[in-house]
């Protein structure tokens, strides 16, 4: 994470990395022999060519439990109420017929995208089901109101990230609408004290979202994990949807934006790196709304650009589908054009656990 975020601040050195990126993971993959190398070998080589029919199949899956949420964060789509889905939870059999169809190949499984995972009480039954299937690496993100640690350190999770909003109640609510600080780090210790207990190989950390509201604590949260035992802590650049909502949001240390500042002053929301029609997340792995929709990533929480889906139809049907490819043929041609790659700073996506 130190090395991605000081490599987002030199454009140049970036690029060079994320040219050499898919390389690393590969041989990376290949060596520890895990699930999904030989797919990603054949993404990287469409990868290369350029291709839009992809030989690989995914590797990296986002499946979203569920797209509701306890807390009404403004910037949120789900918080803000402008998502445009129906409400809805996955269900345990409907989780189970896509893990059926994408499991096999299926390296990480990120295991949250709109909405608090945990509000789906059959959410544990789902991660342990995708880790007996044998998926290597399932993570998740979490608001930590509704957690149960027990079952969380029981159902086979490989990591959870407990983001907040500040460290008081009075900083954390003004992000956090209607969550209680208490209450998340509670759960918060309680995760941390079981997995000790038990030995457990959890990978736990904890996010700080930064903005212009609470970034004075950003020591404190730093200081009061490292007391508290979690595994890593990441400071998160706040993501918004145009200069207003930054002027609000926004962190006064511009090292925690994502977009342009010089652009930003003159009115106009723009990433840092600009996208340059290459895109590892078309080659590599693919997001499933709640309904069995396919989007190609998390840029993509209304679903502008539903691809097929996965209730209804098989893998390779959705992977390589006449959408598919024409999205990948346009995101060649002129990434800019596309809604979702607006606002995207081009995270690498071919990350082998």
């Amino acid at each position: 994470m130190l090395i991605k975020s000081v490599l987002k601040r030199y454009p140049t050195a970036y690029r060079l990395g994320q040219s050499v990126y898919p390389y690393l993971t590969l041989a990376i993959a290949a060596f520890r022999g895990r699930r999904g190398w030989q797919e990603h070998m054949r993404s990287t080589w469409s990868r290369l060519r350029g291709d839009v029919l992809i030989k690989g199949r995914p590797i990296n899956i986002t499946i979203e439990p569920t797209n509701s949420c306890n807390l009404l964060c403004p910037i949120c789509e789900t918080g803000a109420g402008i998502l445009d889905r129906d409400e809805k939870h996955m269900t345990l059999d409907q989780f189970k017929a896509i893990i059926g169809k994408v499991g096999f190949y299926t390296n990480t499984l990120m295991f949250y995208f709109m909405g608090e995972p945990f509000l789906n009480k059959q959410s544990y039954q789902m991660i342990r089901y995708a880790k007996d299937m044998g998926i290597p690496f399932i993570t998740t993100c979490t608001n930590g109101d509704p957690v149960d640690p027990e079952k969380l350190i029981e159902c086979g999770l490989d990591e959870v990230n407990f983001q907040i909003g500040g460290m008081t109640q009075k900083t954390h609510e003004i992000y956090r609408v209607n969550s209680n600080l208490n209450r998340v780090l509670t759960a918060l210790k309680e995760t941390i004290r079981l997995k000790r207990l038990r030995n457990s190989r959890i990978r736990i950390l904890s996010g700080f979202i930064a903005m212009k509201h609470n970034e004075h604590e950003i020591e404190l949260f730093k200081d009061h994990m490292a007391e508290l035992g979690v595994d890593d802590t990441t400071v998160i650049n706040p993501c918004v949807r145009d200069v207003e909502q930054g002027k609000t949001f926004l962190p006064q240390n511009k090292n925690y934006w994502e977009y342009d500042t010089d652009a930003f002053e003159k009115g106009v929301l723009t990433p840092k790196i600009q996208p340059n029609n290459k895109c590892d997340w078309i080659y590599y792995s693919l997001s499933i709304h709640v309904n069995g929709d396919v989007v190609p990533c998390c840029r993509d929480p209304k679903g502008e650009q539903v691809m097929g889906n996965l209730l209804a139809q098989n893998l390779d049907e959705v992977w390589n589908s006449d959408r598919f490819i024409a999205f990948r043929k346009q995101l060649h041609k002129d990434q800019g054009q596309i809604n979702i790659c607006k606002l995207c700073s081009s995270y690498p996506a071919s990350k082998v656990h």
